[in-house]
């Protein structure tokens, strides 16, 4: 099983201990916060466009396209009723420097295999407990 470990710093700030790598996670001043890190819903959209990207990556690797420039861009909104949540996410992909052609349905077919992707689909099982 993997590990993370979120400890509260101060403020509204955070930090994200990951093997050996440390995120700081805050929120806007606007919030409360001294926007010195992204926000936790900015890190998991951030995680399905990085994990798209790795997955599109390996795609190029073996197909021989060229990922030199690739882009993505999600653009997403929150549910204005409640529960509060990420209501919708749109991913766009750009290879400016690679032409898919007829491999492009495979290559957004393996974009959406992506772990995150295919976890969102799948909704894993939570549990939160207090210490």
């Amino acid at each position: 099983m993997e590990h993370t470990e979120i400890k509260y710093i101060d403020g509204k700030r955070f930090s994200a201990e990951n093997r050996t790598h440390i995120i700081i996670i805050d929120q806007p001043k606007e919030g409360g916060g001294e926007d010195k890190g992204p926000t936790p819903p900015e890190i998991f959209v951030d995680a399905l466009g990085s994990c798209i990207g790795v997955y599109v990556l390996g795609f190029c690797k073996n197909t021989g396209l060229n990922p030199n420039g690739m882009k993505i861009t999600l653009d997403w909104e929150k549910a204005i009723d409640k529960p509060v949540r990420i209501q919708k996410i749109s991913a766009k992909i750009e290879l400016p420097n690679a032409n898919p052609g007829p491999r492009k349905a495979a290559l957004l077919k393996v974009a959406e295999s992506c772990l995150i992707h295919e976890t969102i689909k799948r909704q894993p099982e939570i549990s939160i407990e207090l210490a």
